[in-house]
This record gives structure tokens, C-alpha cells and sequence, in this order.
């Protein structure tokens, strides 16, 4: 049976899977509408049926109380599995239930067909905790698809019994073909009323499930036919039925999480993917982009904005006299200063900027929709920043020690020192520096060399000659006294 009601994507679509404690009114009052003229013209041709129920012979009450024992049997049996079936489920719930219902709507009167839904019903309840205004509609559903299908069985006049006449036994085949395809097709439709008028702009094949879900519908109501026909010579069809359709849930089941096994490991390797592929672009050290990371994302940056009209500006940025770091204190504190110049890119720059470490102590960042002159005022504060860090850290000797950037004033002892950070930056921008990234990184390069030669810590345009930001002149003893690290 599909059991679309107790599907929770199409809840979820319904606004149905938020809804709690008979939050009933929080959906569309034309739904609400929908859903009670549905329940209350069910509910009446149920009652008449039940009233106008003529005399039940021995058999059918035997069939009936066949059918009732299956029932009960199968669903107590499967309801761990069928349970959590029902949470795996993402799309359409498909389950067996329709062996039974379709069964009594061929094989039984009317009557008894309408108690042997509400009691599958009533057993499902445990087993999908739907609230109650669901569980309501969704047996009115059921209830209309039996009825429907009963009336078409009963009314066409066809023999269930076997008459040895080729075309009427071939035209029970049609009917009970027919019989099944409105089955079917009333559950779907009462359920697709109710999601398009809640969301109008749904398509109808949004809740009519896969062609699996539906193949596996269809087996069912032929499982059903053929019970539904057994019934009519023997009682017992339903006792011989049960156990093959336990079975058969119960391979749904273990299907259902096998399905669900490969799919959470496709998940985790999907996401391992991710992980290595972002891995393969990351500069561990500061978490911004390697070379090869830089090289990708600035070239798209840089065809995006040309093909936009947008300048971009492109920034390459060194650490004066790094080597003079790694040398007198060791390689931690290097590392540790690199470190805190990513986290200082990554918090000046804007979302969209692409920034990366292009090898050693040089950084380059591409700037998007940026001028020149917004992009000089971005590398100033880049450069200011970097010049007022202080970074913790151990020198060669794991004494701890903190270094300063070159425009601080340090208030421990010896800390002049210690003012060994700062950076030069060179500007470019596309396009006029060049049309492509690497031609504008090479300019930014060139401007970085003339920011070396005019004394560093300061900030040089390709192609300008501005006044530089040269950082203080060094004090006499500075150039006498050698770099010394301090214990803690």
C-alpha cells in the first residue's frame, strides 16, 4: 500500500511534519476543507454499508475472520522492521498492507471490507505514530480506494470462479486489472489534491514515487487479486499468505538497510572527497590556499571579472627579512608567524576575496571587483596589522618568547629586540597591469621588489611611483647589538 500520508517527504511537503498536538489550523484552509469533505463522504459510505450490510454467510465470515488473523499476525510480527523502514524512508513508504485491503474489497462484502481496512489501520498506528487528523485522512484515503474498488469488483457482475468460458474468465482478469489501477490510482490523487493546494507550485510527479516503489505497488495489489480470488474457494487463502508476505517484509527490511548502509558510506566518502580535495588546495600552516589552490581559484576570479568589466586587484605581500626569524629563533617561531599572518588575511579580507600562500613567507591575494585605489587602502591595513602583532611563541631553546611586529612599542625589557615582523606589499591590478592573473602577479612581484629596495614595510603600486611608507630607521645600538632571544 502506498501510504502517502505517513511518507515524510511528502509530509514535509504538505507542512504536515512540523504540525503537533492537533496543530491542525496551521495548514491551508483550503486544505483543512478538502480533508473533511474527503473524511465525511467516506465515513458516509462507510456507515451505509455497514448499515445495509445484508445477511453474511458462514463463509464470508470465516473469510473475514481469515483475513483479520493475517493481518494481525503479519503487522505484529514485522512492527520493529516495518517501523524503522518507515524512518529510513525518504520518498514514498511502499509496504504490504495492500495484499489485505485489496484482498476483502474483491472477496468480501462491503461491509466486512470496510472493518478488515480500519483494523489494518488501527494496527498501523503503533507502528507510524502519525497525529491523529493524519491518521484520519490517511484511512479515509485507504478507505476510499477499498470502497472504490470493491464497487467496481461487485458491480461489473464478473464471476470470481473459474467458468471454463475463455472470454469471461478473460474479463475478470480486466476487471481486477482495473480494480487495482484505481486502487492505486484514488490513494495517489486524494493525497496529490491536498499537496497542490498547499503547495501550488508542486508538480504531480513529485509525489508519485519511482518506478521501483510503483512496480513494488503493483505486485502487491496482484498478490491481493490472486488472494482475493483463493478466498473465494477457500477460507484459509489468507493463513497460507501469511507467512510468504512476512518473509517478503522481512527482505524489504534488510534490503531497506543494506540501501541504507551503501548510502551512508557513500556519504562519508563523499565527504572524505571533499575533505582531500579541499586538503589538496590548503596550506596547512595557515589555512589559506597553496600554490596550486591560489593558481585555480584566482584565475576564475579573474576570468569572472573580466568577463563582468570589473577590475581586480591582485596583491602579493612578503615578510621582511623572514629568514633573520627562522635563524635566530628557530623554525616554530617562523611557522607561528606565518600562521598569524593567514589569520589576519583571512579576517581583513571580504567573502569572495581569494588569498593563498605562494611558497616560503610571500602571499599573494586577489581582490575582486577592487580599483586601485581600494586595493592600496586594503594592503595598507594588511601591512599595518601585520606591523602590530605580537606573537607568542618558543625560540631554538623552547623558551618562550614573544615577537613583536616592527611599528609596536613592546613593554617588556628587551623587546625592541624582539620587533622582527612586518611585510612588503606590491599592488596590481587587471587589467591594467595585465589581462590575466599571472601577468598581474608578475607586476605585483616587480612592485614588491620596489618596495624591498626603498627600505621595506611599506606598500609600492605597478606602474607608480608613489611616495613609500618607509618603516623607522633603525636605532645605532639596534645595528650594533645582535638579535638575542629572552627566556620566560
Amino acid at each position: 500500500m502506498k501510504n502517502s500520508l505517513t511518507d515524510r517527504g511528502r509530509s514535509r511537503a504538505l507542512g504536515l511534519t512540523p504540525i503537533r498536538n492537533w496543530d491542525l489550523w496551521t495548514v491551508a484552509p483550503s486544505a483543512i476543507a478538502y480533508f473533511f469533505v474527503l473524511e465525511a463522504a467516506v465515513a458516509g459510505a462507510a456507515i451505509w454499508l455497514l448499515a445495509n450490510l445484508a445477511p453474511v454467510s458462514t463463509s464470508d465470515w470465516l473469510r473475514f475472520g481469515a483475513l483479520i488473523a493475517a493481518i494481525t499476525i503479519h503487522l505484529t510480527i514485522v512492527r520493529r522492521a516495518e517501523e524503522a523502514r518507515r524512518n529510513e524512508a525518504s520518498g514514498p513508504h511502499i509496504d504490504l498492507t495492500s495484499v489485505w485491503t485489496f484482498a476483502a474489497a474483491v472477496a468480501l462484502p462491503g461491509g466486512l471490507a470496510v472493518v478488515a481496512t480500519i483494523w489494518m489501520r488501527i494496527l498501523i498506528q503503533p507502528i507510524a505514530r502519525r497525529q491523529p487528523y493524519r491518521f484520519v485522512f490517511g484511512t479515509a484515503s485507504m478507505l476510499a480506494s477499498t470502497l472504490l474498488s470493491w464497487a467496481l469488483v461487485h458491480l461489473s457482475g464478473v464471476s470470481l470462479a473459474a467458468t471454463g468460458n475463455v472470454p469471461t474468465d478473460l474479463g475478470l482478469v480486466l476487471v481486477l486489472s482495473l480494480a487495482a489501477v484505481l486502487y492505486w490510482f484514488v490513494q495517489v490523487m486524494t493525497v496529490a489534491v491536498a499537496f497542490k493546494i498547499v503547495t501550488p507550485n508542486s508538480k504531480v510527479f513529485d509525489f508519485l514515487g519511482s518506478r521501483v516503489d510503483n512496480m513494488l505497488e503493483m505486485s502487491t495489489l496482484g498478490a491481493g487479486a490472486m488472494l482475493g480470488m483463493l478466498m473465494t474457494s477457500h477460507w484459509v487463502g489468507p493463513l497460507l499468505l501469511v507467512v510468504p508476505v512476512i518473509l517478503v517484509n522481512a527482505l524489504l527490511s534488510r534490503a531497506a538497510e543494506r540501501r541504507t548502509h551503501l548510502e551512508r558510506l557513500l556519504r562519508e566518502q563523499e565527504q572524505l572527497h571533499q575533505r582531500l580535495a579541499a586538503d589538496a588546495h590548503t596550506d596547512y600552516r595557515t589555512g589559506l590556499l597553496n600554490t596550486n589552490g591560489l593558481t585555480e581559484y584566482a584565475g576564475r576570479l579573474a576570468e569572472r571579472c573580466r568577463l563582468d568589466g570589473v577590475p581586480m586587484t591582485v596583491l602579493v605581500i612578503d615578510l621582511d627579512h623572514f629568514k633573520r626569524i627562522n635563524d635566530t629563533w628557530g623554525h616554530p617561531a617562523g611557522n607561528a608567524v606565518l600562521a598569524e599572518v593567514g589569520r589576519i588575511l583571512r579576517e581583513k579580507l571580504r567573502p569572495g576575496d581569494v588569498a593563498g600562500r605562494d611558497g616560503g613567507e610571500e602571499f599573494v591575494v586577489a581582490l575582486k571587483d577592487t580599483p586601485v585605489a581600494q586595493g592600496v587602502t586594503i594592503a595598507e591595513r594588511i601591512r599595518e596589522a601585520i606591523g602590530l602583532l605580537a606573537v607568542p611563541t618558543t625560540d631554538k631553546h623552547r623558551n618562550v618568547v614573544t615577537l613583536y611586529g616592527r611599528e609596536t612599542q613592546p613593554t617588556e625589557p628587551d623587546g625592541d629586540s624582539l620587533r622582527a615582523i612586518s611585510a612588503s606589499i606590491g599592488v596590481a591590478v587587471i587589467p591594467d597591469n595585465g589581462p590575466d592573473m599571472a601577468t598581474a602577479q608578475h607586476s605585483a612581484d616587480a612592485a614588491l621588489y620596489k618596495a624591498k629596495e626603498n627600505g621595506r614595510n611599506q606598500v609600492r603600486v605597478a606602474g607608480l611611483d608613489i611616495p613609500p611608507r618607509l618603516m623607522p630607521a633603525p636605532r645605532q645600538d639596534d645595528v650594533t647589538k645582535p638579535i638575542t632571544s629572552r627566556s620566560a
